[in-house]
């Protein structure tokens, strides 16, 4: 049973890392007539993805603060 989770949990991963990937991509690498990467789409793609991060842990704080505040109101209205 945890090695189910333990997989869909990676899974789960997986599909948020490579839609985070594809929406950076597609956002930031305009230029397709070299093989490198340029100084502009670089920059872009780091803060493209240190946004993501960023919303991603503040996302979490959040539900984790709401979580709390629920589980001390239910415990205060028991």
């Amino acid at each position: 049973m945890a090695s189910e989770q333990n997989i869909q949990t990676f899974r789960d991963f997986l599909t948020q890392y490579n839609l985070v990937a594809e929406q950076c991509f597609t956002s930031c690498v305009n230029e397709f007539g070299s093989r490198t990467v340029n100084a502009k789409e670089e920059s872009c793609a780091n803060n493209c993805l240190d946004k993501f991060l960023k919303m991603t842990q503040r996302v979490s704080q959040r539900f984790q603060e709401h979580q709390l505040l629920n589980a001390q109101a239910n415990g205060a209205a028991m």
